[in-house]
């Protein structure tokens, strides 16, 4: 039974990537993306060490392969800038956490050096 082999895997650890980029100007959007494999019941986005997180049951299949989760910010405070993490819910058991993402949140006061 196919079923019972998945529970003994290990779960691969997820990764995490944003769009459009790592450093977000004040007030401008972005959306973090969680990639894990396919069978994803839940995704988790985790903010530092405070325990701040957000679920998310929807989950797409941009691939055979993988699943996804994408939790988008509107407007970018200076509140969203710091380390986030995400891991998943499968297979009755969560995953291992992905890498650190660092986002900055940059003010329009900064001057951009080229």
């Amino acid at each position: 039974c196919r079923d019972h082999m998945h529970i003994e895997e290990d779960l691969p650890r997820p990764s995490i990537s944003p769009e459009p980029a790592t450093v977000i100007p004040l007030g401008s959007h972005v959306t973090i993306v969680c990639r894990g494999p396919v069978g994803v019941e839940t995704f988790r986005l985790q903010k530092e060490s405070r325990s701040l997180y957000n679920d998310t049951e929807d989950v797409s299949q941009p691939s055979p392969s993988e699943s996804e989760a994408r939790f988008r910010i509107d407007s970018v405070s200076e509140g969203h800038g710091g380390l986030y993490r995400c891991l998943y819910y499968k297979s009755s058991k969560w995953s291992e956490q992905s890498d650190y993402l660092e986002m900055l949140v940059k003010g329009e006061d900064v001057t951009w050096a080229l």
